[in-house]
């Protein structure tokens, strides 16, 4: 056994168990020779039986290498920065405990790595699995919500507004040792739907001109529970958009007032072609989606409530 990985799974889980374990099974089955990496799973104090489970998880799968941590201090940005300062491996690779990795996603990862010394980070793509039907109301300004991310099928590099999304993100262990780790004032907490965590981390590569790279093969499907379509869980989850943004442009006016006058202009967006749904006999999408960008603009001008 290695005394240093060539590359680190980082699973971060809170009260997901039954989806914890497909996640590890998806792991499991991946195509990479399992003396090659270590897999970490994070418990952010979860109460379901997964610190149990995961203390039986070499059992079922001696062949590999599985580190089970407990970070206590609640929150993604927590959990994410522990597994991080936790990886021995050169490259720490990302995926929710909510999403099933395709057989060969971490050899198309650590190849890319190999092929590309430049490459501080990448990202891959997201492609949803409905466990239940979608909601009527439900369209393509909606994809953030379950989690799908596709931006193509060819490899590029991610700059300004793109970034990859937290699910399916990878890093090279020393982009965290230049940079830093996650802010923890981000992300999601327990019941708190903040968001932000990823971006936050990314913005500090893309301005400091380090080459983040999106790679369309690097695939993992994300479960979507029925809880996703629930106008409440929509509500918070929206507020919790705005809200991020609002303390990560904290400190200065002008940032604010744009970011502002920006979730203006997509409210004002929403309403115009919320009339093109309307004619489409489509009511439900059209009030839901001003009603996004109305808990979006919410959310900014009152974060503390969607900490809650």
């Amino acid at each position: 056994m290695p005394e240093k990985y060539k590359a680190s799974v980082a699973i971060c889980t809170y009260n997901r168990l039954s989806l914890l374990k497909l996640c590890i099974e998806s792991i499991a089955a991946l195509k990479t020779p399992p003396d090659l990496f270590e897999v970490l799973i994070i418990d952010n104090n979860s109460t379901d039986g997964t610190e149990e489970f995961c203390k039986t998880v070499s059992q079922h799968y001696p062949n590999h290498q599985w580190r089970y941590i407990k970070e206590i201090n609640q929150g993604i940005a927590f959990a994410r920065t522990r597994g991080a300062k936790e990886a021995t491996g050169d490259i720490v690779a990302y995926i929710d405990d909510d999403c099933l990795a395709e057989a060969n996603w971490l050899d198309e990862i650590t190849s890319f790595y190999d092929s590309n010394a430049e490459a501080m980070s990448t990202g891959g793509r997201i492609i949803p699995k409905y466990l239940v039907p979608v909601a009527d109301w439900f369209g393509k300004y909606f994809w953030g919500l379950v989690g799908s991310y596709d931006l193509g099928k060819s490899v590029f590099q991610m700059k300004s507004v793109r970034y990859p999304s937290g699910a399916n993100m990878h890093f090279r262990k020393a982009a965290f040792e230049k940079y830093g780790y996650f802010d923890g004032n981000l992300g999601r907490s327990g019941k708190s739907l903040m968001a932000g965590e990823e971006k936050a981390m990314y913005l500090k590569l893309i301005h400091a001109n380090e080459k983040v790279f999106y790679l369309p093969h690097v695939i993992v499907h994300h479960h979507v529970e029925g809880n996703k379509f629930d106008k409440e869980y929509v509500k918070r989850h929206s507020m919790g958009i705005g809200g991020s943004e609002r303390l990560m442009n904290k400190g200065s006016f002008l940032k604010l007032s744009l970011k502002f006058l920006e979730y203006f202009a997509k409210l004002g967006y929403a309403i115009a072609y919320g009339f093109t749904y309307l004619l489409q006999g489509k009511p439900d999408k059209m009030w839901m989606l001003i009603k996004f960008r109305w808990w979006v603009i919410e959310g900014f001008l009152n974060p503390e409530k969607t900490k809650r």
